[in-house]
């Protein structure tokens, strides 16, 4: 009979345990690993090859970005030329990028999409002469 108790008693420790650690489990959250963009930097006048498209970062007309030592009422923006080439024929593209970026598609291809993401360096002080330019692009494979 003693052990009979003694059999009881293990099994219902062990019964409180098993219910605890589930109330734990289900108390916590689960956190989500998020998985980092990579970027491909594209240097002015350099261009990066998408399937039959070649995509060339040709010019900055014009860098109206508000430096980051400054106050400024708008953040301003940053007017580029790219040229996308397939194979055949050419087509410039003007574009505006707003000073803290964005998520822009600028080619889709039947493997690809290409969205275009920021230009660096961003101006510090007002005086910079910034020249080394670099165009960040996300590029994506497409899902058949």
């Amino acid at each position: 009979m003693k052990l009979y108790l003694f059999f009881l008693g293990v099994l219902s420790i062990t019964c409180s345990l098993n219910a605890q650690n589930s109330e734990k489990n289900n108390t916590e959250t689960v956190k989500k690993i998020e998985v980092p963009e990579i970027l491909t930097k594209v240097n002015l006048l350099d261009h990066v090859e998408v399937g039959a498209y070649t995509l060339t970062f040709t010019a900055v007309e014009s860098d109206g970005r508000c430096p980051k030592q400054v106050t400024c009422v708008w953040p301003g923006e940053a007017n580029i030329v790219i040229e996308i080439h397939d194979g055949i024929d050419a087509e410039q593209h003007r574009i505006s990028i707003p000073a803290l970026g964005f998520h822009r598609e600028i080619l889709s291809t039947e493997s690809h999409k290409v969205y275009l993401k920021n230009i660096e360096p961003y101006p510090i002080k007002p005086d910079d002469k910034l020249e080394a330019y670099k165009l960040m692009l996300k590029i994506e494979p497409q899902n058949p």
